[in-house]
Parts: C-alpha cells; sequence; structure tokens
C-alpha cells in the first residue's frame, strides 16, 4: 500500500475486544431472521419437486460462500471498521464507497431492521392480544418500535454487551433449527413419500420465473453473510477471525437450511407447503403448519416463540454491525462528523447506532400512518400520489423501499467483490494474510452470478430497479457536498 493508505494517528478507532465466536455468530445469528420459516413456500411454489428444491437452496449457499470467500480477503488485507465501505472506497474510489453507506443508512439496514421488528410485532400480538382497546396495527408498531430501542441501548451500552447478546442468541437459534432437524425423527412424525417427486414430472415442472423466484426468495434467506466484515476494527484477532468466521458460518447456513428444508418436506406434503402463507404472522406459514403436525395446536405458539428471539437476534445483529458503516464514512470525512463520535465510557460507536435505530423507528411509524391514514381521492390529490399512497397503504413503506433499492445493493456486493481484482492487480506485492481459493475463480463465479441476478431483476421488475438506482443516486450531491467541505478544512 502507498503512503495514501496510511491512517491518521489520531483518527477514532474502535477497540478490538470481540473474539472469533462473536463474529461468527455476527454472520450465522443475523442470517437465521424469519426467512426460513417462510421461504420453502415461495421455493416449492416456484420449484414443485424435491431434487430442484434442495439445488435451489445449495446453489444459493454456495453463491454466498464465494461472496464470503471473496471478502474474506478484503476483510482480513483490511480490517477497518465499515467491511464494504472500505473493499469499494479503496477499489473504486470514495463515493462508490459513500452510496452504499447512503444506500445501507436510509433503506437497506433501517429497513431490514424495521422489516425484523415488524415480524417481531405480528408474532408478539399473537401471545400477547392488544390491551386498553389500542388497534392490532398500533400495538404492533409500538412492539416493533420498543423491540428496536431495547436493542439500540444494549448496543449503546457496549459493544460486549451485543456481542453476547448476539452469541447466546445464536446458539438458541442453532439449537431451535436443530431441535426441527432432529424432532420428526425422534416423535415418528413424518413419511419418506412426501420427499416426491424427486424431479419434474408432468405436472411438477418449473419454469424460468418460478426458478428465478425461487433463488430470490432463497439468496433473502441467505441474505447477511456480509454482516460480519464491518465489525473488523472490533475483533481481536481479524485477520483470522474474519476469513474463519465468514467460512465457517455460511458452512453452517447451508447445513441448517437444507436440514430444515427437509425436516420441512418430510413432516409435510408438498401441496401443503406450497399453499401455506409467506405473510409473517400468519398461522399458515410452513414453520407453524409443521410444529402443528409435530405437536397440534400449541405449535403455533411454539412457532411465535421461535420467531421472535430469532428476528430479535437479527435485529441485534443489525444493530451491532450496520452503524460501523457510518462511522467509518464519517471518520473519513464524507458524512456528519457527530456520527464519528464514540461513547466516552465503553467507546461504542453510540451516534451512529442511535441515529440508524432512530431512523428504522421513523420509517416504522410511518408506514403504520400510510396504512391507517386512508389515501384520499384524486379529486384532492393529484393522480400520481393517490397511486404511490394506495401502494403504501397496502404494503409498509420500508418493505416498498427495501424491494426498490435491492437492486442497488445487489450492484454494491458485486462491486466489493470485484475489487478483489482491482486490488490484486495495484497491491500485488502486499501480504495478503487468508487468499481467496480457487483465484480468479471464486471471485469470477461470484461476480457473474451476481450480475445475471441483475439482468433476471431488471427484465422481471425494471421499475423497482430503476427506483433503487435512483434512490441510491440520489446521494452523489452530497457526497460532492461533502468532499468540497471536507477539503475546506
Amino acid at each position: 500500500m502507498t503512503n495514501s493508505d496510511s491512517h491518521r494517528s489520531d483518527e477514532n478507532r474502535l477497540p478490538p475486544i470481540l473474539g472469533g465466536w462473536t463474529a461468527l455468530a455476527s454472520i450465522v445469528g443475523s442470517v437465521i431472521g424469519s426467512g426460513i420459516f417462510l421461504v420453502p413456500a415461495t421455493v416449492a411454489r416456484g420449484v414443485p419437486f424435491m431434487g430442484g428444491i434442495v439445488l435451489v437452496w445449495l446453489i444459493g449457499g454456495l453463491f454466498s460462500a464465494a461472496g464470503a470467500l471473496t471478502l474474506a480477503e478484503l476483510g482480513a488485507l483490511m480490517p477497518r471498521a465499515g467491511g464494504p465501505y472500505e473493499y469499494l472506497k479503496k477499489g473504486f474510489g470514495p463515493l462508490s464507497g459513500f452510496l452504499f453507506s447512503w444506500a445501507e443508512f436510509w433503506v437497506v439496514r433501517s429497513g431490514s431492521m424495521a422489516t425484523l421488528a415488524a415480524a417481531f410485532a405480528r408474532y408478539f400480538s399473537q401471545i400477547v392480544p392488544p390491551v386498553g382497546g389500542i388497534s392490532l396495527i398500533w400495538w404492533q408498531t409500538w412492539a416493533a418500535v420498543g423491540a428496536m430501542a431495547v436493542v439500540g441501548a444494549v448496543n449503546v451500552r457496549g459493544t460486549r454487551h451485543g456481542g453476547r447478546l448476539q452469541v447466546i442468541g445464536t446458539a438458541l437459534k442453532i439449537g431451535a433449527l436443530s431441535a426441527m432437524i432432529i424432532l420428526p425423527f425422534l416423535l415418528g412424525k413424518g413419511a419418506t413419500a412426501n420427499l416426491t417427486p424427486v424431479g419434474p414430472d408432468g405436472t411438477h415442472a418449473a419454469s424460468y420465473t418460478g426458478f428465478l423466484a425461487a433463488m430470490i426468495a432463497v439468496l433473502w434467506a441467505y441474505d447477511g453473510w456480509v454482516n460480519v466484515t464491518p465489525l473488523a476494527e472490533d475483533l481481536t484477532d481479524p485477520q483470522r477471525q474474519l476469513p474463519r468466521a465468514l467460512a465457517g458460518g455460511v458452512a453452517i447456513l447451508i447445513f441448517l437450511y437444507l436440514g430444515t428444508t427437509l425436516a420441512y418436506h418430510y413432516v409435510l406434503p408438498m401441496e401443503t407447503i406450497r399453499e401455506s402463507s409467506t405473510v409473517k404472522g400468519s398461522p399458515k406459514v410452513v414453520a407453524a403448519e409443521f410444529w402443528q403436525a409435530l405437536v397440534g395446536p400449541v405449535g403455533v405458539t411454539v412457532i411465535s416463540l421461535i420467531v421472535m428471539a430469532s428476528t430479535s437476534i437479527s435485529l441485534n445483529g443489525n444493530v451491532l454491525t450496520g452503524p460501523r458503516a457510518y462511522f467509518a464514512v464519517a471518520r473519513d470525512g464524507y458524512a456528519p462528523k457527530w456520527l464519528e463520535r464514540l461513547d466516552p465510557r465503553t467507546s461504542t460507536p453510540a451516534a451512529a447506532i442511535v441515529a440508524q435505530t432512530v431512523w428504522a423507528i421513523v420509517l416504522t411509524i410511518l408506514a403504520t400512518l400510510l396504512i391507517v391514514i386512508e389515501p384520499g381521492s384524486a379529486d384532492r390529490w393529484p393522480g400520481w400520489i393517490v397511486k404511490l399512497w394506495s401502494k403504501f397503504h397496502e404494503t409498509p413503506l420500508y418493505d416498498v423501499l427495501f424491494t426498490y433499492v435491492i437492486f442497488g445493493a445487489t450492484i454494491f456486493y458485486m462491486l466489493a467483490a470485484a475489487s478483489v481484482f482491482v486490488l490484486r492487480k495495484r497491491w500485488p506485492d502486499v501480504h495478503r494474510p487468508f487468499r481467496v481459493p480457487l483465484y480468479p475463480y471464486t471471485p469470477l463465479i461470484f461476480c457473474l452470478a451476481s450480475g445475471i441476478l441483475l439482468a433476471s431483476m431488471l427484465a422481471e421488475n425494471p421499475v423497482e430497479s430503476i427506483a433503487g438506482l435512483g434512490l441510491i443516486a440520489a446521494g452523489i450531491p452530497f457526497f460532492y457536498a461533502f468532499r468540497w467541505s471536507r477539503n475546506r478544512v
């Protein structure tokens, strides 16, 4: 690296206090949210035969593994807070890193938090119904707000507290999924006849559209493996812990997801899974049907408790890792300096944590307001406003925004992985504590697969994809404003 890559001696640094177990838990615990309890229904509808179902989950896992191994090299090479922000900045310039952080703050990370909190709240309301005349939607809203506030407070109090919560919660998640894999055999519930058809036949075949829908759903279930990379500066030995966590974490996820999917299909007939709901909180989601088949009506309560615990730990993982990107971009002078502030007692990036949590809460409350307030008539408002409001009235704001920006977020992950090619050429003699196996094929496979996914998303959802790019491009003038202000200092 050149001298220009050296860091200020007086810059804020996050203390290295987290160990390898926390690194592993930040991947596994963040990824296992509500996806594995919902997605199998989407997969079975798109690919209605067992061989195809297993293949989709395996391809999604291997795709994630290729990306994880690629970022493992970059994370070990540049063990700095921010993860992809740092890799994009070094590979393609500060604008790309800034736009990644811009999208993370305003939509991706905050939208993910709001979505996870909403899932928590929907299951919470099944166990604790509304009291005091509060409507169901506002009861769920305040439950979601409370969950985000509690997790945010835990992480502001100290990185160690957030890390311990992540490790304990992840262990419980792994235990819950392991139980779901083992219990059908112990209880004698299930039949090998349910694991049919193995291949496509006259009535069970997959179209390209169905396969694409299944693959996108599976990739959403695997999404979050990148979460450990922003924690690099917090780790005691990032050059060893990051690669181990990324490789080991994705391997654990592949095993758990394949095992859980096979357990669902062993217990439930294919048609039951295909007809299951994909609405969070519904008693007809595939996981609820599974538990009811195992233990009867109490299964709805069991799955509610499991999903509440699962989503709350995923929420903690987002709060633990996400703010490091905003802290890093502020430290470099491309965001308000107050986002760089550390708690004087615990040295946590408290300002960034509070900012992200507050914005996710605002998104949640705004989403509820847009649902409970009727859009009105075209006589009072322009038609395009009524149409947009009607969309938010039917679908939560954060879900809509997250859908719009996922196209751009996929571009950032692809570019972050592609930066390994740039930096191998730019810094050929720099010591790399970890080198991605089978280079250049592993990162190339990830980038090519990402490109195919992007092309498919653009073809299937052109409006959402282009709108997502527009939301990201809105950050460009702010980047140049911060750069102008930075250069004046």
